[in-house]
């Protein structure tokens, strides 16, 4: 009895689960996908966004290492000496070996002002071997601490080249980011352009659909009709003419709407269409492209444009930049070094810091490029390119207000091509359906029905062609952004 309950009670929970699965799967899947959660399931699941994301996140990278000259850098270094060439110090006294042990400490950082700052200890066990001529060996033990400051007073006078290595490499990363942004973008908006291919298509074929039940049953009226010797043989080719025609119009939607399908599943990267979830686009939808660009009172430039103003802003960066690099340069340096002495190393680094014997040292350094003509070019090349980035900006700039205007002009017009394709095809599906009603009474010709169901079809094709045209012209707004003026 407890088995047969133990087996009951599993087979219940078994049922259970699987009755949950179902219900899981198809609510999942059953609910249609709209055109933000299509968009949304493109970037997470397609791999070139994935790419573009890394490939943002290394130009991101790179500027930050930009920097590493300024990073602080620190030195440990160890070393051994065994020198026994002969140095003659006096008549009759010789050195014949030197062997020197040596460790030391430092660290050096540039900054930003173009100065640089190197701080380092120093020790050092000396053994001197003498002859004069009897044999002397000495050991004795150095240790030092160094300051040392320089700072150029021309070239890069208090950080001036600095600032503009970093204004270039600022201008560059931005471009190279925005860039990917670019790409982003054309490939939202090609990804959009499939979701309503798709819709279009889908619609196309019930459309397609609609006109061939019509046709068959205009077909088996007719055919009745001539069975009954009301119609003549023309009547009823014209009827069978109707039907093959939609039926070759349907086999094509058909194929369109199996291509629309592979293109949408390659850019959600799903595998096969037998995955391809429902969509739910409303192709009634109208959406101003001013809702692509945030408000402001900026100017609205398109994106490639606003890439041309980075690009001339780092072209210019680069010339002065060059022409600081051709500049002559005086330094000014500095060092300040103190001196302890013992008989070993160990007690000659408790006196390293002791500033009875100090070394002192200013300097002066100047120097200059003698090479005109190669200084000559090298800035003459980068004013031209710098002056060619901006033509091609001013140009650019020109092209983005045109483009903006003639978004916003087509899509008005195009809301106004909707609204009379919309009319027209009204006016069609009724005059279909009027001279379905008058053959149905024997008071038109057959003629007169395929024509008018062949304008129906075509007027309602239009108007959804027309609707689809509109929405991916309204994609293209996300390529316009809004910027502050004085471009």
């Amino acid at each position: 009895m407890k088995k047969r309950l133990r087996e009951k009670t599993r087979e219940m929970t078994v049922c259970a689960l699987a009755l949950f699965g179902v219900l899981f799967v198809l609510g999942s899947t059953g609910r249609a996908m709209t055109l933000d959660e299509y968009l949304s399931q493109v970037k997470k699941n397609n791999k070139t966004f994935r790419a573009l994301e890394a490939s943002k996140n290394a130009a991101g990278d790179r500027y930050s290492s930009s920097n590493l000259e300024l990073s602080p850098v620190l030195t440990l270094k160890g070393s051994y000496l065994d020198d026994q060439s002969l140095n003659t110090l006096a008549p009759g006294i010789r050195v014949t070996e030197n062997k020197v042990t040596e460790y030391s400490l430092g660290i050096a950082k540039k900054f930003s002002t173009g100065t640089q700052a190197a701080v380092s200890a120093n020790v050092q066990d000396i053994n001197t071997r003498l002859e004069t001529p009897a044999v002397v060996e000495s050991e004795r033990g150095v240790g030092s601490v160094s300051v040392a400051l320089s700072q150029s007073l021309w070239k890069d006078f208090f950080g001036s080249s600095t600032r503009l290595r970093l204004e270039r490499e600022e201008a560059l990363t931005t471009l190279e980011e925005r860039s990917v942004d670019l790409q982003a973008i054309q490939e939202l908006n090609e990804a959009e352009a499939a979701y309503w291919d798709l819709m279009s298509a889908q619609q196309e074929l019930e459309i397609r659909k609609a006109g061939l039940d019509r046709a068959k049953r205009i077909e088996s009226w007719v055919g009745k009709r001539r069975e009954n010797g009301i119609a003549d043989r023309a009547d009823f080719l014209n009827s069978q003419g109707l039907s093959s025609v939609r039926e070759l119009e349907l086999l094509m939607a058909e194929n369109n709407l199996v291509s629309a399908q592979e293109r949408v599943v390659d850019i959600l990267e799903l595998g096969s269409r037998a995955e391809l979830p429902k969509f739910n686009g409303n192709l009634d939808a109208s959406r101003a492209p001013q809702t692509f660009v945030s408000t402001g009172k900026g100017r609205v430039i398109r994106i490639d444009s606003y890439l041309s103003v980075l690009e001339a802003t780092a072209k210019e960066a680069g010339a002065k930049e060059a022409e600081d690099s051709m500049r002559p340069d005086l330094v000014l340096a500095g060092q300040y070094r103190t001196n302890g002495y013992d008989t070993d190393m160990s007690g000659a680094a408790n006196k390293m810091t002791k500033s009875d014997y100090p070394t002192s040292l200013v300097s002066l350094t100047f120097t200059w490029l003698l090479d005109w003509e190669t200084k000559g070019g090298v800035r003459n090349a980068a004013q031209q390119d710098a002056l060619a980035a901006r033509l091609t900006k001013e140009r650019k700039l020109i092209e983005s207000e045109t483009a903006w205007a003639e978004i916003q002009r087509a899509h008005g017009e195009l809301t106004k091509q909707i609204q009379a394709a919309s009319k027209i095809s009204q006016i069609q599906t009724a005059k279909a359906a009027a001279e379905r009603d008058k053959l149905s009474r024997g008071r038109t010709l057959t003629s007169q029905v395929i024509i008018a169901e062949q304008d129906a079809a075509e007027a309602e094709l239009n108007l959804t062609k027309l609707k689809v045209a509109q929405r991916k012209l309204e994609s293209q707004g996300r390529l316009f952004i809004n910027l502050e003026e004085g471009l």
